[in-house]
């Protein structure tokens, strides 16, 4: 069981606050409590100027809540770290960026809702066309070849995607293909 104050032990060197995760759930009687089994703590990996850390994750839409189904599903599932996205499923993926970290040009089958919270950086998409997401801008990616720039030298940047499953779309006949960067 882990303390309901315990962060979660962001890598120092993004100088950025730890994460701390609180989920909730119901006791035997229904009541509505905080989860002391899961620790707070937020499983990352740190691929080459970024770390990637799992919120939490869904297998299915709708999620199925009854008898912790979905707290035993993202419990089997953290020790072989869950990709981008799940087939059917929901992920809550938070990013940190070094400064000038670069995120390589990728496509999920995914409707991806993304909200900066630190900091800022370049959508890269396919086409070339860019802008910049700034502290508290909202993003919806629809399945777009797309790449992540931190372009600032000394000031590190974070963001919160909810990937959500999704068919990519037939563009002129053409049914796009996912484009999965390995991470590792």
């Amino acid at each position: 069981m882990t303390s309901s104050t315990e962060p979660d032990p962001t890598p120092a060197s993004t100088g950025l606050p730890p994460l701390r995760r609180v989920i909730t759930e119901h006791d035997a009687h229904g009541k509505p409590i905080i989860n002391r089994t899961l620790s707070q703590h937020i499983p990352n990996i740190s691929p080459a100027g970024m770390t990637f850390s799992l919120g939490y994750s869904l297998n299915e839409s709708p999620a199925i809540l009854d008898n912790d189904q979905d707290l035993r599903a993202y419990q089997e599932r953290l020790p072989h770290n869950v990709g981008l996205s799940i087939r059917g499923g929901t992920v809550l993926r938070i990013v940190d960026f070094l400064p000038g970290a670069e995120a390589p040009m990728h496509r999920t089958a995914t409707v991806d809702f993304g909200v900066m919270v630190e900091g800022e950086v370049q959508l890269i998409m396919g086409s070339g066309e860019t802008t910049v997401l700034r502290r508290g801008d909202i993003v919806v990616q629809r399945g777009t070849l797309h790449a992540w720039k931190n372009n600032s030298a000394t000031e590190p940047a974070r963001g919160f995607f909810v990937l959500v499953d999704a068919e990519l779309p037939t563009v002129n006949g053409t049914k796009l293909d996912e484009v999965i960067p390995n991470l590792q």
